[in-house]
């Protein structure tokens, strides 16, 4: 077509215009050989198809690719000159079958232009068709959805639902749910998600209804014969042009995996919590690049620590100076570590409330890229640390006591010798050497008070065991305590309580008198002095019937901790004068006991002893005593002396001597054995010593009354021994050092023992 041609065109296309408002689908088309190519569409045909604007400058047969009379019509137009009409069947883009009947006009133009106009026919059996294909697409959606789905009118009754409704709802079929509005059976239970029964007249289905307001996301239990669903349910009103609601459409879906997990990770982190709180333990996490970090809030509570984050300076704020240093160089270590690195470090924290407490801390680090992450937990060991402190120094104490007992031990048999010596000789010197000698048993005596407060914390002190009421045993005593104060302490004695023991009063005595000394140094100013009986909780293991609690709480000077740590070793002292063995002997005679004693002291907040007893039986007789016989036998028969230390032996055996009886001397088990097969006539008393090198005096004693059973035995160490520890029966036992007449009261009291 030349120039001329496509203006002539141009000019018919704008001839065309009047087109653009028919209000009838109408396009133009122009021939190009056997086929037409699309040159305009109407607002009419715009508005009703716009997808067919893609199709300008397209051929027909492309836009009527099924229909092929559509091209066959229009060039009959073209070349007839005439008006062409014809019926076509029409289906829409989202019908399977055609549904409509559209009639195109061709109007034949110049230049081979065709104007088509397209109108459409109603035809009913087609509306019918397409109303049951769309109630069948409609249906088959649903059915096909793995949610319950039910339609409802106006008045709540169901008018539609699908096979999954019928099986949440447990009915057997379409006929049991259509017409109803109460859908819930007898065997189904509804709960709203805080486990509340929902009425049913105030159902989802029914209140959008009633309301006009959709509802989305609500969760509920569906229970049917021991079997739980959790549904989340959704309901929207159904409304006409107008607005009016005619019903609703409600869709529930099945979360019951979702809820059940999610209900289990709940009692999981429920556990978690509770197994952490139980071990005193919380979770934390430190960014380091960001210098961010956070931990959960029971670490707050453990450790009295807000729960702000805190970057790394603000919480060293929090560790104890002295840990600041060593804490810091591990987290920068770490924190430059590699992927799955682990580390632990033990510090202190000191709380918003001023106390000091012991974490543990184990950390990893795990690195994503360039962020770097340290997650860990930290526990409270505070406890555990106190234990361990408190272990460590049983232990240490224990092996200084094994020392000071030793020494004690050897002690002693050097003053056996010497104060038997002294008894040997006093009878033979005159009247000036006499005052010499007194000199020397005064020192020896006072050499003796000092081992026994060695074998008191050594826990080789002998004990007298009765029942002591320890509130009447401070009561007896108090106003001893007052001459050891002084006037310028005020002391309050408390007794709550006046709980039994098994105890030797003496000793018990002997612990208060040297607390209460303690606390009188300690406040040398004068200042106040509580002693406060009390009964304690029970112990399964070690006082099953219940504790007694003593303590003695004084406002002097305090102990700072280096102090404290040692306050029971022996001969350490913060004393210009003492022997250091005070507290140490108390130590040990309350061990001895089976009791504890702990110290409670800080610098310038004074000091608190506290000493816990097991209690006995209720209704033990609080005036129960143990007693030994005494007697005045005549000194007479034979004893056999057994020991290893010459001094002791030959000193031991010239006091026998001393006092009527006759002696033989052993210095181990081999001459002791001879002389009982070898004596001739009664062998009555065996005088033992119990430690002997290479053999113990408590197994000679056995086999030696076995071949003589006519023997008594009459122990003697350097430590002490309980009675049921001997292992002989009847034996009894000489605590060394010893005088003429201890030895005389013994020896004349194995003469009354029945021969065995």
């Amino acid at each position: 077509m030349g120039w001329l041609a496509r203006g002539q065109a141009l000019r018919l296309i704008m001839d065309f215009a009047f087109v653009e408002e028919v209000p009838v689908f109408c396009y133009v088309v122009r021939r190009e050989g056997d086929d037409f190519i699309l040159v305009q569409l109407n607002a009419a045909a715009r508005k009703r198809s716009p997808a067919l604007l893609a199709f300008i400058g397209r051929p027909l047969t492309e836009l009527y690719s099924d229909q092929p009379a559509v091209r066959a019509a229009a060039l009959q137009s073209v070349e007839t000159s005439t008006t062409v009409e014809h019926d076509v069947p029409f289906r829409r883009h989202n019908r399977t079958e055609a549904t409509e009947w559209l009639r195109l006009r061709y109007v034949p133009m110049p230049e081979d232009f065709v104007l088509i106009y397209v109108l459409e026919l109603h035809r009913p059996e087609m509306s019918e068709t397409a109303l049951s294909e769309s109630e069948s697409r409609y249906q088959s959606l649903v059915a096909s959805l793995p949610d319950a789905v039910m339609l409802c009118g106006a008045d709540g009754r169901v008018l539609f639902c699908n096979d999954v409704a019928l099986e949440l709802f447990g009915a057997a079929s379409h006929a049991d749910l259509l017409g109803k509005s109460d859908v819930l059976g007898p065997e189904v239970m509804v709960r709203d998600e805080a486990g509340a029964p929902v009425d049913v007249t105030n159902v989802p289905s029914l209140r959008v209804i009633r309301t006009g307001t959709p509802e989305r996301g609500q969760i509920y239990s569906f229970e049917r014969v021991a079997q739980v669903r959790w549904m989340r349910v959704a309901a929207q009103p159904i409304r006409t042009a107008d607005g009016r609601v005619t019903g609703s459409v409600t869709t529930f879906t099945d979360v019951t995996e979702r809820v059940t997990a999610q209900t289990a990770l709940r009692e999981s982190a429920a556990r978690l919590e509770l197994a952490l709180a139980s071990a005193r333990m919380g979770v934390w996490e430190y960014e380091p690049l960001t210098d961010r970090g956070w931990w959960s809030s029971n670490l707050s509570d453990i450790f009295h620590v807000g729960r702000e984050s805190r970057g790394l300076a603000s919480f060293l704020e929090c560790v104890h100076p002295d840990d600041r240093a060593g804490f810091e160089e591990r987290v920068g270590a770490i924190s430059g570590g590699q992927h799955g690195q682990t580390y632990e470090h033990e510090f202190r924290i000191v709380g918003d409330d001023g106390v000091v407490r012991w974490a543990r801390t184990h950390g990893q680090l795990t690195v994503d890229g360039s962020r770097r992450m340290l997650v860990g937990t930290s526990m409270d060991i505070t406890e555990q640390r106190r234990l361990e402190e408190r272990l460590h120094l049983a232990s240490r104490l224990e092996s200084i006591g094994r020392l000071a007992g030793g020494v004690a031990h050897d002690f002693n048999n050097l003053l056996a010798a010497m104060l038997g010596s002294l008894d040997l000789i006093d009878a033979e010197v005159g009247e000036e050497v006499q005052k010499d000698l007194a000199t020397i048993r005064h020192s020896a005596l006072r050499a003796r008070d000092l081992t026994r407060q060695l074998l008191a914390f050594a826990r080789k002190q002998p004990v007298t065991w009765q029942i002591v009421d320890l509130g009447v045993l401070v009561r007896d005593v108090q106003l001893l305590f007052r001459r050891l104060a002084g006037p310028r302490i005020e002391i309050t004695i408390v007794t709550l309580d006046e709980p039994l023991v098994s105890a030797d009063p003496t000793l018990l005595e002997q612990v208060l008198v040297n607390l209460v000394v303690n606390a009188r140094d300690a406040m040398p100013d004068g200042g106040r002095l509580e002693i406060r009986v009390e009964n304690g909780p029970p112990d399964p293991v070690s006082a099953p019937h219940g504790t007694a609690c003593l303590s003695v709480t004084d406002s002097g000077v305090g102990m700072d901790e280096a102090t404290r740590a040692r306050v029971f070793e022996p001969f350490f002292t913060t004393k210009a004068q003492g022997t250091g063995l005070g507290l140490a002997s108390s130590y040990g005679i309350i061990q001895q006991h089976g009791g504890d004693v702990r110290v409670e002291s800080a610098p310038s907040r004074g000091t608190r002893f506290i000493v816990t007893l097991p209690r006995v039986a209720p209704g033990t007789d609080a005036q129960q005593k143990t007693t030994r016989p005494s007697s005045s036998v005549p000194a007479q028969g034979t004893v056999l002396v057994v020991d290893d230390e010459d001094a002791v032996r030959q000193t031991s055996t010239r006091l026998v001597q001393s006092l009527g009886y006759v002696a033989l001397e052993a210095s181990d088990g081999v001459e002791a054995r001879a002389h009982v097969s070898a004596h001739v006539g009664h062998i009555d008393i065996l005088l033992c010593d119990i430690a002997m090198p290479g053999e113990d005096g408590r197994e000679l004693a056995a086999e030696l009354v076995a071949l003589r059973p006519e023997l008594r035995v009459v122990f003697m160490s350097g430590y002490s021994s309980d009675m049921p520890d001997i292992r002989v029966e009847g034996a009894l036992f000489l605590q060394k050092p010893f005088d003429r007449e201890e030895l005389a009261e013994r020896l004349a009291t194995a003469n009354l023992k029945p021969a065995h």
